[in-house]
């Protein structure tokens, strides 16, 4: 099979593209080259020989719409778009096709997003933005488009409105599904703005952002801060990837091999970026053991989550559990919350931390996770029930807990230490999942 492909772009710096790409050929086995072409802008229309020189290309802003200019083919959808992302070369013609709509689809499944027949506001008229309302109507939801020039939104079906009138429904008790950020704000190195604030945020029960650098976008930390569903970009970055070598290769690429390279490059991005790194796992597995060592060897600083809220909170363990396990985790999510806003930490998570979905989004956004899997006997045997309102039959209990969260240890995690030996081994075993030698 030919696997000589490119992205071509005005800007391509910080590109992820060829990343994504050669670890799908990693997990494939195969080999294959994938370039990066930065091209000026009065080029890009004229570009058809560049083009023929690659099995497939990759197209990203500001080119799009020009690229189409070069080709003899466009799929039905992406001339409804109006936009071209993916190019494919059969013999000396060339197709376009976008694979925009099949990657915003995918990072909301990830999520557990459903928008059918469900309010969405969509942030922005880009061309991203028009990717995204073809795959939300295809879901079934009911669109609104919000621009600076409502004047402008062509898209059949879809309601537009401005900034001013969004703020103006929400305050007269708008309730919406999912709001979408397709505008650059708060994009690298820009960070720390939102297109929107708490007000409108409020108003909706999950967020997503198309902005995959940083991962963690102000407008997701207000959803954060206000107990939201999160969906990053970088996630869809990865989906569309897949869904471009689906059309290279005509077959389908599964949606599980996204997941996993969305995995690996997310726990990378992570540590390139010094965020946070989460340790996971039923109590006594590990974590603050080694999470200390971790710290201590890295230069990071230690917190133990369960000491946090504690610390936060001025109550114990066993006082917060006295008005229920909702206030407790309530707590949880406070102190995740603002653990999420810092970088470079060590946190050794509290063992049901996960068991909440937006817990989940927080650390995924917010940090690498690694899940310390340990024999549930040799748990059993060094557990402490003091001060544990959970474990208060004792630790064999500890049993049916972790079978209930097992699932979520590893499908919440994006590496797993099996911690069977000492410590000196256990951080080293760490030590070597964040590609760090000591």
């Amino acid at each position: 099979m030919k696997n000589k492909f490119c992205v071509i772009g005005e800007k391509l710096g910080h590109t992820r593209s060829p990343r994504i790409h050669s670890l799908f050929f990693e997990l494939k086995g195969e080999k294959g080259v994938y370039d990066v072409k930065e091209i000026n802008r009065e080029n890009i229309a004229d570009c058809r020989d560049l083009l023929l020189k690659y099995d497939g290309v990759n197209v990203t802003i500001p080119y799009k719409t020009e690229v189409m200019k070069n080709l003899d083919r466009v799929s039905s959808e992406a001339a409804h778009i109006g936009a071209v992302n993916t190019v494919r070369r059969d013999g000396d013609k060339l197709e376009g096709y976008n694979s925009d709509p099949y990657g915003f689809s995918a990072m909301l499944r990830s999520r557990d997003i459903n928008v059918e027949d469900a309010s969405v506001v969509v942030l922005g008229w880009g061309g991203a933005a028009r990717s995204v309302v073809h795959a939300l109507k295809e879901s079934g939801a009911r669109v609104t488009v919000v621009s600076r020039d409502p004047a402008k939104v062509a898209a059949d079906g879809v309601r537009a409105i401005n900034y001013a009138t969004l703020e103006d429904e929400c305050a007269a008790g708008f309730k919406g599904r999912l709001i979408v950020n397709c505008t650059p704000v708060g994009m690298f190195p820009n960070e720390g703005k939102s297109p929107v604030g708490e007000s409108v945020i409020s108003r909706f029960d999950a967020l997503a952002d198309i902005v995959y650098n940083p991962m963690y976008t102000e407008f997701l930390r207000i959803g954060a801060k206000l107990g939201k569903r999160c969906a990053g970009g970088l996630y869809m970055l990865v989906a569309q990837a897949m869904k471009s070598q689906s059309v290279w290769r005509g077959e389908e690429v599964d949606e599980e091999v996204s997941a996993g390279i969305f995995k690996r490059l997310s726990f990378e991005e992570a540590l390139k970026n010094g965020l946070n790194i989460y340790l996971t796992g039923i109590m006594a597995c590990g974590k603050s053991t080694l999470g200390k060592m971790l710290a201590e060897a890295t230069g990071r600083r230690f917190v133990d989550m369960d000491d946090y809220i504690v610390e936060r909170e001025g109550k114990t363990i066993p006082e917060l559990f006295a008005k229920g396990e909702n206030a407790f985790r309530d707590a949880e999510s406070r102190a995740l919350y603002e653990l999420s806003l810092e970088k470079g930490l060590v946190v050794a998570t509290g063992g049901g931390a996960v068991v909440r979905i937006r817990n989940r989004d927080m650390i995924l956004l917010s940090g690498a996770t690694i899940f310390i899997k340990r024999n549930i006997d040799k748990i059993i045997a060094a557990a402490d029930c003091t001060g544990r309102p959970l474990l208060a039959e004792g630790a064999e209990k500890l049993a049916g807990i972790y079978e209930e969260r097992k699932s979520i240890y590893y499908s919440s995690a994006q590496a797993v230490l099996d911690n069977e030996g000492n410590e000196k081994e256990g951080l080293k075993k760490l030590l070597a999942i964040i590609g760090e030698r000591r």
